[in-house]
């Protein structure tokens, strides 16, 4: 991925720019994950926090994801655009939605997980690992250690 990156939402009012390569990445099948983005998954990648610059102010919603842990989404308030995840599982990070890229063909995700929930529907990526649920410390330490690896 060339660094740095931006997005930004609909409506521009809420930009961003990403310094630093993500720290992981996924598809997320969970069924927040598809509620809030309105589709069978969400595109996701976990930045270092001082690596994201926001200009505009997003709007945040928290929700009890599956896992139990707490999930902040950030929004545009102006035109509902999903740009932002703060997740309770990595403080330290900030997630930013492939979506709201300028250049999201740039986004690689390394795993795919709660696949368990995944909809008929909607097509599993074909060469990416599946986990049925949220990865457990040993499998995070895989998705992490694939990151750095480019995959």
């Amino acid at each position: 991925m060339e660094l740095p990156f931006e997005g930004r939402c609909a409506c521009g009012e809420i930009h961003y720019r990403v310094t630093a390569a993500p720290t992981f990445s996924w598809l997320c099948h969970c069924r927040d994950c598809q509620r809030a983005s309105g589709s069978g998954y969400c595109a996701i990648m976990y930045i270092p926090q001082e690596a994201v610059t926001v200009t505009g102010e997003a709007r945040y919603y928290t929700v009890s994801a599956e896992s139990g842990n707490a999930v902040s989404r950030g929004f545009c308030p102006t035109c509902g655009s999903q740009m932002f995840i703060k997740a309770e599982l990595v403080p330290e990070l900030h997630g930013v939605w492939a979506g709201s890229m300028d250049q999201p063909a740039a986004f690689a995700p390394v795993v795919q997980v709660w696949t368990h929930s995944a909809q008929p529907w909607g097509a599993l990526h074909p060469t990416l690992p599946q986990l049925p649920k949220a990865p457990n410390e040993v499998e995070f330490g895989r998705i992490l250690a694939a990151a750095a690896h480019g995959r």
